[in-house]
């Protein structure tokens, strides 16, 4: 079986099942490796729900049919809710939403598979302010030094290693001139 959503974040749109939809959704996207964390570990189900509680609002209703429509096609493919399923289950879901997707953009369950991947790219590379890129997992991956206030002619070089940066948030930067979040 796929690994169980873990509720470790207040809920401001979705409700649990959702949340735990859009957690296995997420997971597929950016699957975890040995090593590496993926998208859950990172919390792009954190960011998601946050983003529809506010800047994103407008796409609830998106989202609630969207996810009706996951079922639908989930249904379609193989029983069982699609956070229930085995991980080779759902990665086969998912194989099936990306192609759909391509071969027929008009088609309401691919459109929804887009833009939950969209979301959970923003959700892992973007600032942890927004609720995602926990532990800065999405930054570490591609050696992003952060928000910085700008960078020197040598960090500027193109063969400059950035990992020799120190991350920082921006959170970070407000803590450095001393200003509320």
């Amino acid at each position: 079986m796929a690994s169980k959503f873990v509720l470790d974040f207040p809920l401001m749109f979705l409700n649990r099942e959702e949340a735990a939809v859009i957690d296995a959704l997420v997971g597929q996207i950016i699957p975890s490796e040995p090593g590496s964390p993926g998208a859950r570990e990172a919390g792009v189900t954190e960011y998601i729900d946050k983003a529809l509680a506010g800047f994103l609002r407008e796409l609830q209703p998106v989202y609630r049919s969207g996810l009706i429509a996951l079922a639908e096609f989930t249904a379609g493919i193989t029983e069982g809710r699609f956070h229930d399923l085995a991980d080779g289950q759902q990665e086969e879901v998912v194989r099936q939403l990306a192609e759909l997707s391509e071969r027929d953009p008009s088609d309401f369950a691919g459109q929804f598979f887009r833009i939950v991947r969209e979301h959970t790219v923003q959700g892992f590379f973007g600032d942890p302010a927004y609720g995602g890129n926990r532990e800065l997992v999405g930054w570490e991956l591609v050696g992003f030094p952060g928000a910085q206030w700008g960078y020197t002619a040598t960090q500027m070089a193109p063969d400059f290693n950035t990992r020799t940066i120190p991350m920082l948030t921006i959170k970070d930067l407000y803590s450095r001139i001393g200003g509320a979040q």
